[in-house]
Parts: C-alpha cells; structure tokens; sequence
C-alpha cells in the first residue's frame, strides 16, 4: 500500500522467439501490474516491422496507458528505439541525445514526468568502454535538469553491464540501484545481471518495498516473450 511499480523490460523488438511476443509482453505487462515500465528494442514502421510496435503494445494494454516513444537512430526506412508505457497521467517528455561514437549505433535516453516523479528510459551500449561515456553523460544531463528539483528521478534499462562493472560505477557517483541483482539474460536461462533500476541521490529519504526479476507468469512463457526477462521494483516515496 502506498507504493509505485516500476518496471524495465528489452522486449528484442517482440520478435526473437515468436514472429510477434506483442499480445503476451501486454498480458505479462498487465499481470505484473506497474504504475509504469520503460522498454528497450522496439522497432517503428521498418523493413523489419513495419508496424509501430509500442502503439501495438499500447492497443493489447487496453484503456489507461498511455505511450511516448524515442527513435534512437534510423533503422531500415524506418526507427528503432526505447519507450515508456505508464497509468499516470504523463506531464512532460524530453529526449536526449547519447554520444554517436564513431563505427557504433548510438543509443538513447528518454525522460517522461508524471505528477510524482520522473522516470527515465535508456539502453546503452555492449561495448563497455561505450556505455561508460554514455553513463557520464547521462549524468551530465541529469545534474543539470534535475539535481536541484526535488522530484524523484528513476533511471530504468537495459545497462549492457554488469554489477561492480565502470559503467555502473559511474552511474552509481549519482545514482543509487534500486533494483534486485538478479540475472535476466538470456530469458531461456538468465545468468547475466545487467538490466537495473535505480533512483537519482537527490530526495532525502525513500522506501524499497520490493524487487526482482519476473522469471514466471500465469498469463503466459517470460522465456518466448524476449530473449531477456523484465525486472520490477516496488518504493514508497516521500
């Protein structure tokens, strides 16, 4: 009572085990029952997809969620990106921009602001040293938009890196993680941690109800759904 459910989950574009995961990402979305979850890897009208898969995903939700989608960069005549689906009422968005490194797919931050608090969406980099400067740059934008607020401000994604590795080291000079450090990759036999939420140091106090990766379902397989599995976290705020 009293809490909010977070959620983050790398949906790999609803389409590495099944032609189209979209109806069951949705039922295991609504069985999970989050005030808000940000997903990694949807594609957007492409030669690949051509449907814009979080408008899809919103459509199997049902009445009461509503949707912002970032393209990260363009993908085959069309976009591929991170997005955010939430029950509250959606106040403001911004998009930032991460670093184009040079022989690699830049990736991408999203920043959705509801009454209480903010939640921002990413995905970054698999090269290590990539998602390093990708991380200080996320905290670039944050110290400057969001430090001196006084709002709570959630990062959930996809990280590409493990617990105690530099990215997360980085991130964690401002960030506290919240979530389990439990593996949720690959989705057949998770062994790998490197998808987190975490909470920005700038309110004073916050309660961490509950947390952990969702390795089983009623409405449906979590293993066919992606190759990763969603993590979730329950937090009281101030």
């Amino acid at each position: 009572k009293g809490s909010i459910r977070l959620m983050t989950y790398n949906v790999g574009v609803f389409g590495k085990y099944l032609d189209n995961s979209v109806p069951l990402v949705a039922d295991l979305i609504k069985e999970a029952k989050p005030d808000i979850v940000g997903l990694n890897e949807l594609d957007s009208c492409n030669r690949r997809h051509s449907a814009y898969q979080l408008e899809e995903l919103n459509s199997c939700l049902g009445k009461g969620w509503n949707f912002v989608f970032q393209s990260m960069f363009p993908y085959q005549e069309g976009g591929y990106g991170i997005g955010v689906e939430t029950t509250h009422k959606i106040l403001g968005t911004k998009s930032y921009d991460i670093p184009k490194t040079p022989g690699v797919k830049h990736m991408g931050l999203l920043a959705v602001e509801t009454k209480d608090f903010v939640f921002m969406s990413t995905h970054l980099n698999v090269t290590g040293s990539v998602s390093l400067e990708q991380a200080k740059l996320i905290n670039e934008y944050v110290r400057k938009d969001y430090w001196g607020k006084g709002k709570p401000v959630f990062l959930a994604g996809d990280m590409n890196s493990r617990p105690g590795s530099a990215t997360i080291a980085e991130l964690e000079r401002y960030w506290t993680v919240i979530s389990a450090n439990e593996p949720t990759y690959p989705s057949t036999a998770p062994e790998r941690c490197i998808v987190y939420v975490l909470i920005l140091n700038n309110i004073p106090k916050y309660m961490v109800v509950k947390s952990s990766a969702c390795t089983g379902f009623k409405s449906g397989d979590v293993k066919v759904a992606s190759d990763h599995i969603p993590i979730f976290v329950d937090v009281i705020l101030p």
